[in-house]
Order: structure tokens, then sequence, then C-alpha cells
């Protein structure tokens, strides 16, 4: 017999959530999840990191739930009293992996996503097993009509600082107008227009961070505060929440019914 890569991902899919799940109940009032990834790998030990087999039973579950996943913008066009089945899907860092394990899944389910990338990392190595995607891939991903590409600074994401948590901050800020000054010159240099959609680096902003990115053109700016979009967020401070590899797909479904 002959089977599709979505067919293989769906089997694969479904036959964890049949081992997993009880049958399905829907969601209701305006909770939004805004789901956030990082890389996606089979034998990665690393907590963000999640296995493709994991995150194409979680695509498939969706997906067999009725679910959309909508753009980032897409959230101001829903109904105020309820928004239904609805997600985003959100992938920082920019790994090749997306394109790798996660892209073509989402998009025979028409799922859309919004990667963001840091500029000074597009086409290159963070080490030797975390390429990032080029901007070729960029424009390859936006073209498609499902993928926006956004900012994860231009190389405000080095590892975390040993400051306190206040210093670290003020040091942040310090450094942010220019670096996302010259993200936006690179973005618009190779994808023809200005990035409105900011993801900040280990969930570190506060209210001048925000006027900062908003002085920059940015319009959309995600966190990672473990909350939903509710009907009155501020799409300045938009809530993720995260998926790792340790996260069952009973815990995802939990997760993203807003029962946890």
């Amino acid at each position: 017999m002959i089977i599709s890569r979505r067919g293989f991902l769906k089997l694969s899919g479904a036959a964890l959530i049949s081992i997993a799940l009880p049958e399905g109940t829907g969601a209701a009032a305006f909770r939004v999840p805004v789901l956030m990834y990082h890389h996606f790998e089979a034998l990665s030990q690393e907590y963000e990191t999640v296995a493709p087999v994991q995150f194409a039973a979680q695509m498939e579950w969706l997906y067999g739930e009725g679910y959309r996943a909508i753009s980032v913008a897409e959230l101001a066009t829903l109904p105020v009293r309820d928004a239904g089945k609805v997600v985003l899907i959100t992938a920082d860092d920019g790994h090749t992996s997306f394109i790798d394990y996660a892209f073509y899944l989402l998009r025979e389910y028409g799922f859309k996503a919004t990667v963001t990338v840091t500029g000074r990392h597009a086409g290159s190595f963070v080490n030797e097993y975390h390429p990032r995607l080029s901007w070729d891939e960029c424009r390859y991903l936006a073209q498609s009509g499902l993928v926006e590409i956004g900012c994860h600074t231009y190389d405000l994401h080095a590892q975390e600082d040993r400051a306190s948590p206040e210093a670290a901050l003020a040091d942040f800020n310090g450094k942010l107008e220019d670096d996302l000054n010259r993200f936006q010159q690179l973005y618009r240099r190779e994808l023809g227009k200005s990035a409105d959609i900011l993801a900040w680096p280990y969930g570190r902003y506060d209210r001048k961070s925000i006027e900062i990115a908003r002085k920059a053109g940015f319009t959309y700016l995600l966190n990672s505060d473990g909350r939903y979009v509710e009907r009155d967020s501020d799409r300045s401070e938009i809530p993720r929440l995260a998926v790792h590899g340790r996260m069952g797909l009973q815990s995802f479904r939990s997760m993203v019914e807003r029962k946890s």
C-alpha cells in the first residue's frame, strides 16, 4: 500500500491519540491558546525540543478536533463573544527543523504559523547542532501564505545574563533600539517590507521595551507569560504557552482546552 507523508504522520499521531486520550470536548469562550515551540528533533534531550512524531500527534489531534490555526493578525478578526476552536502556532529561533519537520505537515492541514528569527544567525549555525533558516528559506515560507516571519531581535538572544533581573533588563533595553532598527533594515532588504511581529528573548521585557519596539515598527509583541489571549488582551502583550518535549498528549490537550 502506498501512503502519503501526511498519511503516515496521521496514522502515527492517531496511534498516540488512541492510547493517550478519551473523547474530546469542545472549546468555548474567548480564551485563545498561542503555542510556543522551538526546535524539532527526534533524539534530543533538550527540554524545549519536541520530537517530530510528538508534533505530528499534536497537529493531528488539533485537526481532528476541528481547530483552526490562524495568523497573529487574525486575532483581531475573531468574534468577541466566542473565539471558537482556534490556536496560534509560533516557533522561536528560526531552526531549520521547522522546514524539515513542521512546515509540510502544517501545510497539509492548512495551519498557519509564525516563525521568529534572530537576524544575526539567519543562514548560519548557533552551534553545530542548530542550523538556522536562511533568508531564502524565510522567503520560501512567507510565499506559502501560511507562515509569517517575525523578529526574535537581531542579536540580543545570547546566553541568559547572570546579572540581577533588573540589571539584565536595563542592559537589554539599552541595546534594544539599535538592535531592532538593525533587524528592520535587514528584514526590509530580504523580505521587502517591515516586520510587525516580535517575540521577546527569554520573555524579557517591560513597558519601556514595549515602547521601544513600537517605535521600531512592531505591532504584535509575543511574550512567554504562560497565559491565554483573552477578549481584552493587548496585542503588544500576547502571552504564549510553552510546548516542550516532556509534554504528553493528554497534557497538550488539557492546555489547549483551557483545563490546566
